[in-house]
């Protein structure tokens, strides 16, 4: 056996000591439960991680997360989970891959981030993007497309904090005609075909529905439509 043979079983006996020590020292019973599901999603070879710091240095929005993608592996690893669902760093993957193309232990740091959306959204918890993802899936489902006045007013409503960063946008693209303002807009133009759509998102089992607690933003868009079809068929404003 060559002496680079014989560095490289102890290289690779070293980085599986590793693996094993941080895989036993997951905690509580619900950290090894968290651990072992984002696992069964990711891939078993998570375990194997090296903690080289590859994957971080490949990331293009790296330097808009709290957490590094490196450090998110270590988490569940060692079954932290409060600490891994708390972090934003898993809403700003953008799934380019290049984590997983360039990670020496072909391990899918991707599959990890994803894994761990799945396991935020089974334990009920929501971040601020689920709001804007209910407001888009419900107009698909409802519409077959996409009105921006209706989506941006509606979340300003549900999320007035966004409200200044909206109203900048809207003030660029009015004027260069990239959002329709007029009362087709505010009423929602459907698409040839939405049943077939509403069956998608019933097979799928996301209805986009509004919990109750936030209902209010939708009925708010409603009456507004309302209004709009009330005007256009008496000629002006009731």
């Amino acid at each position: 056996m060559t002496q680079i043979a014989k560095m490289e079983i102890a290289k690779a006996q070293t980085m599986a000591m590793a693996a094993e020590e941080m895989v036993t020292n997951t905690g509580t019973a619900e950290g090894e439960k968290f651990r072992e599901k984002v696992l069964a999603l990711a891939g078993s070879e998570v375990i194997t991680c090296i903690q080289c710091g590859t994957c971080s240095a490949s990331c293009p929005t790296a330097h808009l997360m709290d957490t590094p993608i490196r450090r998110l592996v270590k988490l569940v690893l060692e079954g932290e989970k409060e600490e891994a669902l708390s972090s934003r760093s898993i809403w700003l993957c953008t799934s380019c891959l290049l984590c997983t193309v360039r990670c020496p232990r072909n391990i899918r740091p991707m599959a990890v981030v994803a894994a761990l959306k799945t396991v935020y959204e089974e334990v009920g918890m929501r971040c601020i993007d689920s709001v804007f993802e209910e407001i888009f899936a419900r107009q698909i489902r409802d519409y077959g497309r996409i009105s921006e006045l209706l989506l941006s007013a509606e979340y300003m409503i549900r999320s007035p904090g966004s409200a200044a960063q909206i109203m900048a946008f809207g003030a660029e693209l009015v004027p260069k005609g990239k959002i329709e303002i007029g009362f087709e807009a505010a009423r929602g133009e459907r698409i040839e075909g939405t049943e077939e759509m509403r069956r998608i998102f019933e097979v799928l089992g996301d209805e986009g529905e509004a919990e109750p607690a936030q209902a209010g933003g939708a009925e708010m868009a409603e009456a507004a439509k309302k209004a709009a079809e009330s005007e256009d068929e008496t000629g002006g404003p009731i």
